[in-house]
């Protein structure tokens, strides 16, 4: 019952418009105006120990780290670097789009950035080579999701400190699953461009070479910024040399000396504004996070999912299927919830459901995160199809078809991971002791 009346409170606010953070204490406080053993200064208290985690400390340095790599016009030299690979393959376009979409994950770790900056430059290359508006937004849609699996990942780390999982093995579990839909994605703009016959085009329409020869030795100096970020990040955090949140402190000096230093980019003001925004976002998630931390606590003191569990046990639910089954409810959930918000309820919850079917924790954390991003290319609260149409000058409606067939491909990825679970925990067993 105290279940079924905090995610009715929480849902019912939600539909009348209260916002995440506000819905999310008010559901919680059920216990404060009933029992006498729980009390504001509890509450207060939980919040408080619920943001108080070195792991954590990651999340404003690369939110930042991302804010300072977008002034040294690192978008520009991903996009460069994904045309000299991909060169005059079939829908060569298509093929960059999602490349630099990968290239760009190991930077800012966000979708939104990701449609952001690279959607106002491929999105009207594609139009001039002939993809219709509405293949063009929702496939630089659909590619962002990389953001969040390819590490440095915001929401691998926030699953990492919820789930009381490593974050460096999250963070090499997520490169191949990243991969994976890179390459399949890519197959399917193949098949598109083929069947359309378009993206036969010089890709000088980029405005980013000279010729085949020097862009490729242009395109390996362009690199070793980005690459070498990249390298310092993981190699790092995967020798054990640092953790996580060390790995992001110094990704952001790294990057500010790279600014200032060598490629003298940006401005006082820019800097400034940059960390504002940093700041902001940063601090947007904390109290989320502080909400969604006494929710769990008081689901945990009311032992709410012990019902459930035995039910679970009961049934003999194989990992596989749990694994369906709750892909399934973070596609619905991000449909409508934005990603952090739906974790930071609903991983704490679902936790002793997985240790009791023993599902290793970097699968599970994969598949969560594969599934809940999702939800930014999904209307209604698509926010990179929102933003990807806005730079197509089109509209989601337009766009459901395309945006249904790449949903499938997701989907289709994710169904592989959960039942090739190797292809996830290959190289956390092999890199990290």
């Amino acid at each position: 019952m105290i279940l079924i009346g905090i995610v009715s409170i929480f849902f019912i606010c939600l539909l009348l418009g209260v916002p995440v953070v506000l819905s999310l204490v008010l559901a919680s406080s059920i216990p404060i105006l009933l029992d006498p053993l729980v009390s504001l200064t509890q509450m207060s208290t939980i919040m408080l120990e619920s943001i108080q985690s070195f792991t954590l400390l990651a999340i404003p340095l690369f939110i930042f780290c991302g804010r300072l790599m977008n002034l040294t016009g690192v978008t520009e030299d991903l996009i460069y670097i994904s045309k000299a690979l991909v060169g005059k393959a079939k829908g060569s376009l298509a093929h960059i789009n999602i490349v630099t979409s990968i290239f760009f994950a190991a930077i800012s770790g966000s979708s939104v950035a990701d449609v952001a900056s690279l959607g106002r430059v491929l999105i009207p290359a594609m139009i001039k080579a002939g993809y219709s508006r509405e293949f063009a937004a929702t496939i630089t849609a659909a590619s962002s999701t990389i953001g969040s699996i390819i590490p440095p990942s915001i929401l691998l780390i926030v699953y990492g400190a919820l789930a009381q999982t490593s974050v460096a093995a999250l963070f090499m579990g997520g490169i191949i699953p990243g991969i994976l839909i890179g390459l399949m994605q890519m197959g399917y703009a193949y098949y598109y461009a083929s069947k359309n016959d378009v993206g036969n085009v010089n890709l000088d329409d980029i405005n980013l070479g000279e010729n085949e020869k020097l862009s490729k030795l242009i395109a390996i100096r362009k690199s070793i910024f980005p690459l070498s970020l990249f390298l310092i990040v993981i190699v790092g955090i995967m020798s054990g040399v640092f953790t996580a949140t060390e790995a992001a402190s110094i990704a952001v000096v790294y990057v500010v000396i790279v600014a200032v230093f060598i490629k003298r980019t940006g401005n006082a003001k820019q800097y400034l504004e940059a960390t504002k925004r940093a700041a902001m976002e940063s601090s947007i998630i904390y109290i989320l996070i502080a909400a969604a931390g006494f929710l769990s606590w008081v689901l945990t003191y009311y032992e709410v999912m012990d019902p459930i569990i035995q039910f679970l046990i009961n049934s003999n639910v194989s990992p596989s299927v749990f694994l369906l089954l709750l892909t399934l409810l973070y596609v619905i959930l991000g449909t409508f919830m934005e990603p952090t918000s739906a974790m930071l309820i609903f991983v704490p919850l679902l936790m002793p459901i997985m240790e009791s079917l023993q599902i290793n924790p970097v699968v599970a954390g994969i598949v969560t995160v594969m599934a809940i991003r999702l939800g930014t290319v999904t209307p209604p609260y698509g926010l990179s199809t929102l933003m990807a149409s806005k730079i197509a000058e089109t509209n989601v409606i337009k766009m459901l078809k395309h945006i249904l067939l790449f949903v499938v491909v997701y989907l289709l990825s994710i169904i592989i991971i959960i039942y090739f679970q190797d292809l996830v925990t290959f190289l956390p067993n092999l890199l990290i002791d």
